[in-house]
């Protein structure tokens, strides 16, 4: 993905890895159509952690996945999509929390960053927290 900046794979899957696995959990909720439309593209046999697995199922099957709010499980707050993604990740990086962004391609990343970045590929913005 090219922003201003080389995105490469590796920055994008860590950024997915920190978000899912912590980052976010305290606003985002997978439900049980996303985790199936995920598995039905990258099984677990082929790759058992769910967050990388939903990081291939958008990066190389295009597959759009809803995420949904924590506290109202049935709304759907957001899509993550590669046809989103490039957009949204320009936004971010031309907005105040470029810092987000920066902070993992210095591989200088957490969970806060991470949650951020997250939030820009679901929402288009920064909403929670």
């Amino acid at each position: 993905m090219k922003l201003e900046i080389e995105l490469n794979r590796e920055v994008l899957e860590d950024i997915f890895v920190t978000a899912i696995e912590g980052g976010s959990n305290y606003w985002y909720f997978l439900s049980k159509d996303a985790v199936k439309r995920i598995r039905q593209v990258v099984s677990r046999e082929q790759v058992p952690y769910l967050s990388i697995a939903m990081f291939n199922a958008v990066i190389d099957h295009g597959l759009a996945v809803p995420i949904n709010d924590v506290e109202n499980e049935e709304d759907i707050v957001g899509w993550i999509s590669i046809e989103t993604m490039q957009q949204r990740l320009q936004d971010l990086y031309n907005s105040d929390n470029r810092w987000a962004i920066e902070r993992h391609i210095n591989e200088e990343g957490d969970a806060d960053s991470a949650d951020v970045v997250f939030q820009y590929l679901a929402m288009g913005e920064v909403v929670y927290g």
